[in-house]
Formats: C-alpha cells, structure tokens, sequence
C-alpha cells in the first residue's frame, strides 16, 4: 500500500516536471535504456557506426560499463537524475528501451518519436504485464498506471507470432506496432559453434528469479556429478540473486560451452533453442509458480517432454540427453540474424518520413 503511494507521488511530481522540459527533437538524437546491457549492445554499437549522437540512461551497475562505450552522453538511471533523463528524453527522435520503466508513464510525447521496445528475452513462458498473477487488477489506478507506461511504447521487436499474442495481452499493444525482425540480442549466434574446452561435458542450471520467496534452491553440485558423471554442473542465478554459488561468465558465453541447459520457467531456454542445445525442464514448484506468477500455454506446450519434478527424473533426462525439437519453431519464426540492421534501417526510413 504504501509502495503504491509512493509511486504516485513520484508520478504526480513527474508530470509536473515534465512540463518545464518542451520538446527539441534533433534527428540523430537517440536515448537507450540500458537494464539488460545484452539486448541494447548491438543497437549502440550500429548506431555509433551510423553516426548518431547517443545517450544512454544506464542501471547503476552498467554505468562504468556505458562510459566505456563512449557515446555522447551517459545519465544514471536513478530518480535523483530524472531532470537529465528529461532533458535527454525531450531531444531525442528515437528512444529505445528493454524493460518496463515508470518513468515513461508521465512523460508527454511528440508525435515525431519513436519509442521502440526490445524486451529482454527471447520469447515469454511466465505472464507479466496485466497477465500477472501477482497484481491486484481491480486496483484501478495502479493498473492506469501500468497502461501510461505500455502506452508509451510505439513499437516491439519480436521473432514470432506468439510474442505478438504475449505483448497483446500483456502490455495492451497492438498488431500493427509489431516489428517482425528478430531480436538484436540474437544476431550473435549467426554462425556460431559451440565449443567446451573442459574435460567432461558441461551441464548449465539456469533458474529463474521468484520474487515471492526468499528461498534459492540450487542443486547440489556434488551430488548431480556423482549421478551424472559425464558432467560438469555451472550453476548460473538470476542477476537478482548475489549469491556465491553463481558463476560470473555472461550467460550467453555459458549457454555456448554448455552440453545441456537445465532451467525452469526461463526465456533463456528459448535462446539456447537456437544452438539446438538439449533443454531439460526442472519444475519442482510449477504448480506454485503458476498459482503466484502465472504460466501461459505456450510453457505447457513446449514442456511436454524434458521436464522432471524431482531429482531423479532429472538425473535421468540429463544422462539421455535428449533434443527438444519443438522450442525453436515455436519462438524463432523471424530469427534470422539480422535483426540489428533491420531496426536501423527502420530508424533511418521513420525518421525520414516524419520530416517530409
């Protein structure tokens, strides 16, 4: 209660702010949101190839790392920094972000910008947006809220038509603002190997973030490779979780060594599908999971086979090592590893258009 209060006072003061700041578009103006550096990386890099001035409005822990890329400007994403943001934001034709932020929500737009959305996953296995189990939908102004930021967004970058359903039904969006060119993030994968310099085979458990419980449950590392002796287990938590037991590596490097991807309800196994990876599904609190989050039916589809609810199923399905060949047509219908140009080229034509 007190949280949501707080959030709209922030969006009351925001809306007032916002009015001192009028609009000063320059064409090659462009602000990046940057929470999931993966996803935003390829955009930048074209962009300053491209010639355009970039601002990128980073997480605090990307900060010394969006200074080392050297763009025109760099703006902590903080709200002791929301006058920057403004500013930057006001100028700017083309703004692009990976996440919800509420910022967006107050803002006031011109229509000569874009606002493009690249999300931070492959595809969508659990709801979120207004399909989220754990928001109160008869709370009226939270989800007014909600809609102000999902509004704001002009554009989607998606690699299937299911996505398109997702942000539909989740974010309020529409068929038209879908832009079916594949996702930056997985342009690196165009011709890629996989490779494993250890001596035995590597088995990655990637977990998803519950943010209902304080308990991580990992598995005993020990135990798994006595079990499964041809392995290697790399745990790899979500980056919510500072924990010890997580390895330090960029996911996308550890999906690339990795012989088989153990996960739950996490987009990267959409991801990994592109390397024909073998995925196994360890749901030991699904029924949980779906009470207090919420599952969709493009999870239960892709599921049917590699999932283990227990330890000794898992075991099993490691040791057989068995290719899930239903993920990748499902989720990478527009993958095709040149989705970074694709969305420059859309840059450069909208914003041509906009000035005749």
């Amino acid at each position: 209660m007190i949280r949501n209060v707080i959030k709209q006072v922030y969006l009351s003061l925001l809306f007032i702010f916002n009015k001192f700041f009028k609009h000063n578009i320059k064409s090659q103006n462009v602000v990046v949101f940057m929470t999931f550096k993966e996803d935003v990386l390829p955009i930048i890099e074209e962009l300053k190839r491209e010639g355009y001035c970039i601002t990128i409005i980073a997480h605090p822990k990307w900060l010394e790392f969006a200074n080392s890329l050297e763009v025109d400007k760099v703006i902590n994403l903080k709200n002791k920094y929301v006058f920057q943001q403004l500013k930057a934001i006001k100028k700017s034709k083309t703004i692009i972000i990976d996440t919800y932020y509420l910022l967006l929500g107050s803002i006031s737009k011109s229509r000569e910008q874009s606002v493009i959305q690249t999300w931070h996953a492959a595809g969508a296995l659990k709801n979120f947006g207004l399909e989220d189990n754990s928001i109160n939908k008869g709370n009226k102004q939270l989800i007014k809220n909600y809609l102000s930021v999902y509004h704001f967004t002009d554009y989607y970058l998606v690699s299937s038509d299911i996505m398109k359903d997702v942000f539909i039904k989740s974010l309020d969006a529409k068929e038209e603002q879908m832009l079916p060119f594949g996702l930056p993030r997985l342009d690196q994968y165009k011709n890629k190997h996989t490779y494993n310099v250890h001596s035995k085979k590597i088995a990655l458990y990637v977990p998803t973030y519950r943010d209902y419980t304080n308990e991580i449950q990992t598995i005993d590392k020990e135990v798994f490779e006595k079990m499964c002796p041809d392995y290697e287990l790399i745990t790899k938590l979500h980056p919510s979780i500072t924990s010890y037991d997580s390895d330090e590596r960029n996911i996308q490097e550890l999906v690339e060594i990795a012989d088989v991807i153990i996960t739950d309800y996490s987009s990267l196994s959409i991801e990994a599908s592109l390397l024909n990876k073998p995925i196994i599904f360890y749901c030991y609190d699904e029924e949980k999971y779906d009470e207090m989050r919420g599952l969709n039916k493009y999870y239960y589809e892709m599921t049917k086979e590699n999932k283990a609810y227990n330890l000794e199923m898992l075991y099993k399905l490691v040791n057989r090592c068995k290719v899930n060949e239903a993920i990748k047509p499902m989720w990478h219908q527009y993958t095709h590893f040149d989705a970074t140009k694709k969305l420059i080229d859309f840059i450069k034509k909208r914003s041509i258009n906009l000035w005749k």
